[in-house]
């Protein structure tokens, strides 16, 4: 009540922004809202501002300390880049397997799910139209290819959403129980089920995909096959971490870590908006999710382990989200990394250090990076914006 509001807003920053407007030409400053002189003599040396609002910011359901500051985009890519999956049934690393294993493997599915028409990927979450795809599948005697989860024809041409993300795999085959391929797909210069899946692993890189008539479709990779169970698994994608995306997200929470009342109706295009409206009109009435115990992730992405320069033991990412943020700041800070490894870090590691390092001088380290935003004071949701522009580098502004 003693004015330090009226002071820092009204005052500091509406002079400070009132100055860089008028710096603008007409044209500019025509598109944004012009504020009014404030009341005073005279204010000297101040630089252009920007204000961190007296508001308290509850965030999205899915919005942590580590992914609002962004230091959770990084520790996604290293994950992706660096990180060696694990099976997440048997908790051992997955090594390459030959193509004959892996011929073994898909005939032993043949017998528990019946006939598998195979599939090789090709894109993989990339915008775009991806008529090529067809095009080329039509040319070389592939009739269907299957995009984001449906079969079309190949010579009907495909023509996506642009601007969305595509999963494209053409279909080389189909295997039947009688270890025989259908007619209906063979091609005249293959015979044999395990010349269909060396070719259909060709197209995809080592990578093939099996879709059953129930729907459910297997990985299966030459690259990456657990040697316990003999489950694939597909090249690590920062997406595989992500709470806001089906690559991601826990299936039972879809990424929220609770369990909250949502109506079993279609949600379309907005599906996301909806439920985190739903989310919040649930508090009180939300529970842990008991798949994921709060981790958001799925089982793959939660088995996932880094290994960094120095680091004595594998890391997982809920170990990253647990940590307080001081703690994960000494670890960077000590962490040292050489050949391959010091390639891919050197943009990512000083931009976690730096962001990390602005979250301790705010005085936030003691709060954990997978703590959810929902869950923070007024004050610590001030100091994490605050933390978040410093971490623009930014010279030469007044931060109020």
């Amino acid at each position: 009540g003693s004015g330090k509001s009226t002071l820092a807003f009204d005052l500091l920053f509406a002079e400070g922004q009132r100055r860089f407007l008028d710096s603008m030409n007409v044209y500019a400053r025509q598109f944004v809202e012009q504020l009014s002189r404030p009341d005073v003599d005279l204010i000297a040396g101040i630089p252009p501002t920007v204000s961190i609002e007296q508001r308290n910011s509850r965030g999205g359901g899915k919005s942590t300390v580590a992914t609002v500051t962004e230091i959770y985009h990084f520790i996604r890519l290293l994950f992706a880049r660096l990180g060696i999956q694990y099976c997440p049934d048997c908790q051992v690393p997955v090594q390459a397997q030959t193509r004959d294993e892996l011929g073994r493997r898909l005939q032993t599915e043949l017998k528990e799910r019946g006939q598998l028409r195979l599939l090789a990927p090709v894109v993989k979450n990339r915008k775009g139209f991806h008529t090529d795809v067809a095009e080329w599948a039509a040319d070389h005697g592939f009739p269907e290819v299957r995009a984001d989860g449906r079969i079309y024809s190949a010579q009907e041409g495909l023509r996506l959403d642009r601007f969305r993300e595509h999963d494209v795999e053409i279909v080389t085959g189909i295997l039947e129980r009688t270890s025989r391929r259908s007619g209906r797909h063979a091609r005249p210069d293959r015979t044999g089920p395990q010349d269909l899946v060396d070719q259909t692993l060709k197209l995809g890189n080592g990578l093939l995909y099996a879709l059953d008539a129930a729907g459910q479709v297997s990985v299966h990779s030459t690259e990456r096959s657990c040697p316990g169970c003999g489950r694939s698994f597909a090249p690590l994608d920062p997406k595989n971490f992500s709470y806001n995306s089906p690559q991601g997200w826990c299936p039972k929470c879809r990424g929220f870590g609770e369990l909250f009342y949502l109506p079993d109706v279609e949600r379309g295009a907005r599906a996301g908006v909806i439920e985190e409206s739903w989310f919040e009109w649930q508090e009180g009435n939300r529970e842990l999710c008991p798949e994921c115990r709060g981790a958001r992730l799925n089982p793959v992405a939660r088995a996932a382990r880094l290994v960094l320069g120095d680091l004595r033991k594998s890391l997982s990412i809920d170990a990253f989200s647990a940590m307080p943020v001081e703690t994960a700041f000494g670890l960077f800070q000590r962490l040292r990394v050489k050949g391959r490894s010091a390639i891919i870090g050197r943009d990512i590691l000083p931009e976690l250090r730096e962001r990390l390092r602005f979250l301790c001088e705010v005085g936030l380290g003691y709060l954990q990076l997978g703590r959810g935003v929902p869950t923070l004071s007024g004050g610590e949701g001030q100091r994490i914006r605050l933390a978040a522009q410093l971490g623009s580098n930014l010279s030469g502004v007044l931060y109020i």
